[in-house]
């Protein structure tokens, strides 16, 4: 009867002990220096616009990509041409209306391209995301790498560049036939970000 009773014991310590060891896996960073950047290049003219407001979290296990969350916004007023004019023309009601729409966003919807990740080493990878602009989403497909620093003390570091193409048309964005040669439809997105890890969160599992 007694060992029948720690047999129990045993099942039941298992099963409350297993899913924390796969929560464990999982570690929450935080973004620390994020820049994100904007390519029209049109007929006439070819315009960057940059910013370094980029903010966010992401979630994932080294062991297992697939289960990797995140979103990162960055404000539409922090978005710098080259020139304050058209910098004000693009925060404005007629483009991206940056009172209405205060941020541009992206969440993370799919990781896929490597199943795992090998400390210090960038992986290639593809991301399935939705990006939000002008108050409306689309899902867009990023191609990145993605580099993991294991840290003593758990502050792991992280590493993301991607970048993907968006379009006006998508999110409703119309161009004025004046300055229709000097601003293209389809623009390059770029971003790298760099972010550190709770030391909370990491476990050793992650190592």
């Amino acid at each position: 009867m007694i060992h029948k009773t720690n047999k129990v014991a045993l099942i039941l310590a298992v099963c409350l002990v297993t899913p924390a060891i796969s929560q464990a896996d999982a570690a929450k960073f935080q973004v620390r220096k994020g820049k994100a950047t904007f390519v029209s290049d049109a007929p006439l003219e070819t315009m960057e616009g940059t910013t370094s407001k980029v903010t966010g979290t992401v979630t994932f296990d080294p062991t297992d990509l697939s289960t990797t969350k995140g979103t990162f916004k960055a404000p539409v007023v922090s978005m710098r041409t080259g020139n304050d004019l058209r910098d004000e023309h693009l925060q404005s009601d007629s483009w991206l209306d940056a009172k209405k729409n205060p941020h541009i966003v992206f969440e993370i919807v799919e990781v896929s391209g490597v199943d795992a990740l090998k400390p210090k080493k960038s992986h290639k990878v593809k991301v399935k995301g939705k990006f939000t602009a002008h108050g409306i989403t689309k899902i867009v497909d990023a191609k990145g790498t993605v580099k993991w620093t294991p840290v003593d003390g758990g502050k792991d570091d992280l590493r993301i560049k991607a970048n993907f193409t968006a379009t006006l048309e998508d999110h409703d964005v119309s161009v004025p036939s004046i300055v229709r040669l000097k601003v293209a439809n389809e623009i390059a997105v770029s971003v790298d970000l760099q972010a550190t890890a709770n030391a909370a969160s990491t476990q050793s599992a992650s190592r």
